[in-house]
């Protein structure tokens, strides 16, 4: 390796990694140590498949630029990469919106309130088909005045998706257009999760709940089941229902942890998601495709758990497969009796599935208008085997609260942070600022110091980020509001990025994006979209930047502290550094 650095900050998941040494069982880890060196080509989005005519690479140093066979040069492969990044994550986030209108409509499901749930569906149908022109009352007009203006304001499938991924085909789109075919595909999966969002509330309800996390939770006596990653709702409330009746406990990794009156507890974050099977204690898992591992099957294997995906070729009958999925739970806890159960102690309560509705905005937008807090910060993403696992996280978490920033969290990385307690609303007192602990008083009943706004697909962070912007009478790109994709890992990931971007938030984004060898794309992600949308996509190469360094930089962005390291300052009233 370049440098050698810990693998996790969770004691609960280095618990394991001797005993997989041991076993000879190869994890995440074992596997992106056995990839380096990586192609550095890749790596900065200079290589290109696209066709039979390749491999094709460009060099970043060269000034005679290398071109494909086809012509592209290293500007056009670097922002197509982007843009093929940000095509699958609004794939993935149409993928499960549509299974969700599925099981609505085929009635598997009685909606709580079925008149706001038709509509809903009807709304996405209509976005899917025509694009998002009936929803222009549900965003601030300036930003709609920005996104018309670039061509991006989404048009449907075949107007957004089927042409921007004809742009890695061939023609001669340039850079800025490219990138804003990038930016017309993020913003369709972002108006597609806040209808999900919606229709989950119309169906199943919303509430927060505080819930118990890490692999502390799961038990030795009862058969379980664990729900990875990311598929249908209404088959996870279904396998939720059958399993009550035969008493299975059900949890989840990787997967929203609340479906009224369902909650699946969160034994572990994307990174360690192998571990739990390791604890022997697993009976059955059911997978979907989005944010699971592969290896997990291999894994499973070891110690006699059952998979069963939920993504075949072949529709099933919903009532006769879950209550096959729990009868197999049930077998195989009965099978797999002499399997050892080793299931560390770690577990953390955590309150999650927070709105905008169940805080006051408006003593939020007063506190930074009046500088009682300084800022808001917006950590999402999940794990990246590039650093160790949470500890970017936990890190930044840190130094932002006791520096008077507000921090909301979303989907994986707030499972990361309520494993070290940033959950707990008993725990609040110890980890803020007096200006952040006295506004999170006053803004909610109990509050913890990182406030969860739900997983990604649900919308939630721009549900909050337009309420506070309606309650401070500001545009978002005015409000001191930042996101951080820590230790991104998933394409999904990227299109919420150029979402934030393009709603009116700086986003910093690690690891680097395929983007670096193209000085016209950093340029682009920078200038033309601080002009465009008053925000910009922050992408740093250090590989070796420590997390404490991290934090620090980002913070001489809230204190208004102008940082030699930091180019792309998303705002412009600095302060001296003293």
């Amino acid at each position: 390796m370049e440098f050698i650095q810990k693998k996790t900050a969770d004691n609960a998941a280095e618990h394991f990694l001797a005993k997989a040494a041991d076993r000879g069982t190869k994890l995440a880890w074992d596997r992106f140590e056995g990839q380096l060196p990586e192609c550095g080509f890749c790596e900065s989005g200079l290589s290109c498949r696209d066709c039979l005519q390749g491999p094709c690479i460009s060099h970043p140093f060269r000034d005679v630029n290398k071109r494909g066979v086809c012509g592209k040069d290293k500007d056009i492969l670097a922002v197509q990469t982007l843009l093929k990044l940000v095509l699958k994550g609004t794939m993935a986030s149409l993928d499960q919106v549509s299974d969700f209108v599925e099981g609505v409509a085929s009635g598997a499901v009685k909606p709580k309130d079925k008149a706001e749930a038709d509509r809903i569906v009807a709304g996405i149908e209509a976005l899917l088909k025509e694009g998002g022109a009936g929803m222009k009352k549900a965003f601030p007009k300036d930003l709609l005045a920005a996104w018309e203006e670039a061509g991006i304001y989404p048009q449907g499938v075949a107007k957004d998706l089927f042409k921007a991924s004809q742009k890695v085909e061939g023609g001669v789109a340039g850079v800025e257009e490219t990138l804003f075919w990038a930016f017309k595909a993020a913003l369709l999966g972002a108006f597609a999760q806040r209808l999900q969002g919606g229709l989950k509330k119309a169906v199943f309800g919303a509430a927060p709940a505080e819930i118990e996390v890490n692999m502390g939770i799961l038990k030795k006596d009862t058969a379980t089941i664990l729900l990875y990653g990311r598929f249908s709702p209404v088959l996870k409330a279904k396998i939720a229902a059958a399993a009550a009746k035969k008493k299975v406990n059900v949890a989840g990794v990787c997967t929203d942890p609340l479906l009224s009156p369902y909650v699946f507890a969160p034994v572990t974050s994307y990174g360690s998601q192998e571990l739990p099977l390791m604890t022997g204690a697993v009976d059955l898992i059911v997978t979907g495709d989005q944010f699971v591992h592969p290896s997990v099957a291999a894994i499973a294997a070891e110690y006699n758990t059952v998979v069963v995906p939920t993504e075949t070729l072949k529709g099933r009958n919903p009532e006769a497969f879950t209550n096959e999925i729990v009868e197999k739970a049930l077998n195989a806890f009965q099978f797999r009796s002499s399997v050892a159960r080793d299931i560390p102690e770690a577990k953390e309560s955590a309150l999650m599935g927070l709105s905008a509705a169940d805080l006051d905005v408006k003593k939020i937008a007063v506190a930074l208008n009046e500088g009682k807090i300084k800022g808001i910060a917006i950590l999402a993403g999940t794990n990246n085997v590039k650093f160790t696992q949470d500890l970017p996280f936990v890190t930044m978490a840190q130094e932002f609260l006791k520096d008077d920033i507000l921090c909301i969290s979303e989907g994986d990385a707030s499972v990361s942070l309520a494993k070290y307690g940033f959950l707990n609303p008993r725990q609040c007192g110890k980890h803020c600022g007096d200006g952040v602990a006295k506004l999170l008083k006053a803004a909610g009943s109990n509050l913890p110091a990182v406030l969860d706004l739900g997983y990604a697909e649900n919308g939630g962070v721009a549900e909050f980020l337009f309420a506070l912007s309606a309650a401070a009478k500001k545009a978002v790109k005015e409000l001191p509001v930042l996101a951080c994709f820590a230790e991104a890992n998933r394409s999904a990931e990227v299109a919420e990025a150029l979402g934030l971007v393009a709603m009116g938030v700086s986003t910093f984004f690690w690891p680097s994006l395929p983007v670096t060898g193209s000085p016209k794309t950093m340029e682009a992600l920078g200038k033309l979209c601080g002009e465009k949308f008053g925000a910009r996509l922050i992408v740093h190469t250090d590989k070796k930047m420590e997390p404490l360094a991290k934090a620090r930089m980002i913070l001489k962005v809230f204190n208004r502290v102008e940082d030699p390291i930091l180019k792309d300052h998303p705002w412009t009233d600095w302060k001296t550094q003293g």
